[in-house]
């Protein structure tokens, strides 16, 4: 199983933060599962390729973006890719991680990761894709978002109930279970 990964790039953060990457990083590797991720050298997606692959990981899949690479100052990839995929644009980026991941962790992160987080549980509602998504919701992070999604659901601006669609947990082995043992849900149609 390879697992997409969406962070922060940012190491202005909390050492809670850092730490927890490193335990994912490390857990996956353990487990013999593959990282799709950004594909990048530096802040947090560097912390976490460097954990993965400090933990025997052998599957590091990088997903790197021109567009990004022409305006982000000291932009390079991570020396240690097992397979890497140059792409034109942030959207293909997105687009080829999500298609090269048979699973899904969002872990706490900026802009970036919340631009994500709408393609990865969008594709999921729409039915393009059917795959094992979850919030590490690390010491509550995310409850502000997860509530809004409930809200959503209960003001019917949809009609699929959030739980549907992904999990959350602030247990990474409540995670790796539901990735192991995700069965598809068969979704309501949006439009009957």
């Amino acid at each position: 199983m390879r697992i997409g990964i969406t962070l922060t790039s940012s190491l202005d953060i909390d050492q809670k933060y850092i730490d927890l990457t490193d335990q994912v990083a490390s857990t996956i590797a353990f487990k013999g599962y593959g990282i799709v991720y950004g594909g990048t050298a530096y802040g947090m997606m560097s912390k976490l390729a460097e954990s993965y692959k400090a933990a025997g990981g052998k599957d590091l899949c990088g997903v790197m973006a021109k567009d990004l690479m022409a305006v982000t100052k000291n932009y390079e990839k991570f020396s240690r890719l097992d397979e890497e995929h140059l792409v034109e644009t942030m959207e293909d980026r997105k687009k080829k991680i999500i298609s090269l991941s048979d699973a899904y962790i969002i872990l706490p992160g900026g802009y970036g990761t919340f631009e994500e987080i709408g393609s990865i549980i969008g594709g999921q509602a729409n039915k393009i894709y059917s795959k094992p998504i979850a919030f590490y919701n690390f010491e509550g992070y995310y409850n502000t978002l997860l509530n809004f999604l409930d809200e959503m659901f209960k003001q019917n601006f949809s009609r699929i109930k959030p739980e549907d669609i992904f999990f959350s947990s602030d247990n990474l082995d409540d995670i790796i279970s539901f990735f192991e043992h995700y069965s598809k849900k068969d979704l309501k149609d949006k439009f009957v």
